[in-house]
Order: C-alpha cells, then sequence, then structure tokens
C-alpha cells in the first residue's frame, strides 16, 4: 500500500512490546539502559503527542519517540521496519514528529545516531540535516 494509505497515530503505553520488538530487529539502532518496558511506557505518558507509530494491517511497522525539555526537541528511535523501508514511511513520521515538537515551542530539534550506522546518517542528511561538529556528547551512566 502507498503511504498514502497509512495513518500516523500516537503510541500507546501498550504498544511498548511492540516498539521494542521492531528496534531490536532493526540493524545500527542502539538500544541500552533505559529502552525498556517500563521506561518505554513512562516516555510515551509524559511525551503523547510526540511518540508516534504507523501499523499495516494492525502491525506495527514504524516509530518515532520525539521529546521535548521545554528548550529544545529530541528525536529518539526513528524506525522502520526493514520490509517497509524506501518507501517514505521514515520521512513522514520525522516530519511529524518535527511538527508536533515545533507546535509545542520547540525552535531546535537535536537527534543522535551511531558512528557505525551510515545509513541512518545519510537518510537524515537527505532530510536536510546537519551534522554537529562543534559539539560533543558526555554521558554519564548512574547504573555503573
Amino acid at each position: 500500500m502507498p503511504i498514502e494509505d497509512y495513518k500516523i497515530e500516537r503510541a500507546q503505553a501498550e504498544d511498548a512490546v511492540a516498539m521494542l520488538k521492531l528496534w531490536q530487529g532493526i540493524p545500527g539502532l542502539g538500544l541500552g539502559q533505559g529502552d525498556d518496558e517500563e521506561a518505554l511506557r513512562i516516555f510515551i505518558k509524559r511525551n503523547p503527542s510526540t511518540c508516534l507509530v504507523i501499523r499495516d494491517k494492525g502491525s506495527l511497522i514504524g516509530t518515532v519517540l520525539a521529546g521535548f525539555d521545554g528548550r529544545r526537541g529530541y528525536i529518539y528511535h526513528l524506525a522502520v521496519h526493514q520490509d517497509y523501508q524506501g518507501r517514505g514511511y521514515g520521512k513522514a513520521l520525522l516530519n511529524r514528529a518535527m511538527k508536533e515538537l515545533q507546535a509545542l515551542g520547540a525552535m531546535k530539534i537535536h537527534l543522535f545516531v551511531l558512528r557505525d550506522n551510515p545509513a541512518a546518517a545519510a537518510f537524515y542528511r537527505q532530510q536536510g540535516w546537519q551534522t554537529r561538529h562543534d559539539i560533543q556528547v558526555f554521558s554519564w551512566d548512574a547504573g555503573r
């Protein structure tokens, strides 16, 4: 079916298991601490308008998690099932997430791509995103 026949919907807490299963099957999508069912349900609850899914015949085929911290928007785990990639679903999810973040007041939106995922980096560049060379990302892990 063409992209026009699919509806982007808000993710629901009960989508968490299917979302995690989809992400586990996407090469290059890094999952880590905080990528579990309970944490995902909490994130969806805190960001109801910016966590989105696409389904085909009831099966989840694409997701995007996005959040707004009151200043900046952040996009996490934009993923489309491999059988549906290259058809515009990722672009549609990204554009809708950006629209929702802008409606909340985000004037700048960031996302993170693992260095060993050149396909994702190429996708974002095709959508007009720019690689930042002026900053470094630092992380602190409370679980260590």
